[in-house]
């Protein structure tokens, strides 16, 4: 892949999945907020691909959206 290479929403979600769950691996399994977190973004639970805890795909569009505007906070 390319670095200019764009990603859709939904794969740029799954990509920070995948940084995320191989952070943790890397780490050890030792930490239980990014258990937490991988716990809730994960999509294992809805045959509609829906987040496990269905707030944290709100959250994803509204960081999504504020990355977009370079809104720092």
């Amino acid at each position: 892949m390319k670095m200019n290479d764009s990603l859709t929403t939904a794969e740029a979600f799954h990509a920070m999945l995948i940084f995320l769950d191989r952070y943790y691996e890397r780490g050890g399994r030792q930490s239980e907020d990014i258990a937490t977190l991988l716990s809730g973004i994960s999509q294992t639970l809805w045959a509609d691909g829906s987040t496990n805890e269905p707030a944290q795909w709100h959250d994803w569009l509204t960081a999504v959206q504020a990355a977009k505007n370079k809104d720092a906070g």
